[in-house]
């Protein structure tokens, strides 16, 4: 796919899933089988709003990334709000009144109309929470502004292109000494057009996975400490996705869809892709 198919495919994919989040009544077993799996507590997802946890978690940023109440935090695709409102709690948790912040990012529109709802539902002090339309690989937040950036299998939905770019946008918000913690898939190994071009993989996350050389390549040259950086495989069974829907708009009609939704439930994920946990700071002199 080229870059623009790649985007409107994710737009339509991520629009339709938030929608349905709208609609739905309690939050799905399924969605937390998965977040479960990747390391959330029963505590935290049972805190959470319905149609907050959408099941498209591969991994817990949150877990080791030692958010202070007193940090800025930037979510980058923060979907229906899950790891900023675990983060909220986590702040208050240490301090009832935080003077941190966090913010959630993402493109799709009806997300962040979702992540909104879901954070008026919880008990919140205002503005702690604040989240902002927009793309990952261009944020409307100053330089240097953010102590903290996580992301929750992201970064593999953005075209290759233009992965360089998100790196880019983290480096530039950070402060120096910020620290970068990120949940991804990335490939074991080179795919085949036929997985790359699947639109029910590219949503499911798996078809937009980059090699771990070329990850780890990308945050070198972006500036981020060779010494920080750590790509950790959690080892983690990726078919756990395996029955999870494809929305039917990511597909030029229904037909296709089921048709890449079949070929999505024969494959073994763990095969191509791993979940891995990714580490790294910002230097603390810029040059």
């Amino acid at each position: 796919m080229n870059s623009s198919t790649v985007y409107q495919t994710v737009d339509n994919g991520y629009s339709s899933i938030a929608t349905e989040a709208f609609s739905s009544p309690s939050q799905p077993s399924k969605s937390a089988q998965i977040a479960a799996s990747f390391g959330y507590s029963t505590e935290q997802l049972a805190a959470l709003p319905a149609g907050t946890n959408l099941g498209l978690s591969c991994g817990n940023p949150l877990a080791t990334a030692n958010l202070r109440p007193y940090e800025t935090m930037l979510d980058l695709g923060s979907g229906g709000g899950l790891d900023c409102l675990v983060a909220a709690r986590q702040m208050l948790q240490t301090d009832p009144s935080p003077t941190g912040k966090i913010y959630g990012v993402d493109r799709s529109s009806k997300m962040i109309e979702l992540a909104r709802r879901n954070a008026s539902k919880s008990v919140l002090p205002d503005r702690l929470v604040e989240f902002i339309e927009a793309p990952i690989t261009k944020i409307p937040l100053k330089d240097a502004s953010i102590d903290l950036i996580v992301s929750n299998c992201v970064i593999n939905l953005v075209p290759d292109a233009d992965k360089p770019m998100v790196f880019s946008e983290m480096h530039r918000l950070l402060k120096p000494g910020g620290r970068l913690a990120v949940s991804d898939l990335l490939a074991k190994k080179d795919m085949p057009d036929h997985v790359r071009n699947d639109a029910a993989l590219l949503i499911g996350c798996i078809a937009g996975a980059s090699l771990v050389d070329e990850y780890h390549r990308w945050m070198v040259d972006t500036g981020f400490e060779q010494g920080s950086i750590v790509l950790a495989n959690t080892n983690s069974d990726l078919n756990v996705y395996q029955k999870q829907t494809a929305p039917l708009s990511c597909c030029s009609s229904k037909q296709s869809c089921e048709s890449s939704r079949k070929n999505a439930d024969k494959l073994d994920f763990n095969e191509w892709v791993a979940a891995y946990q990714i580490y790294a700071v910002k230097g603390k002199h810029i040059s």
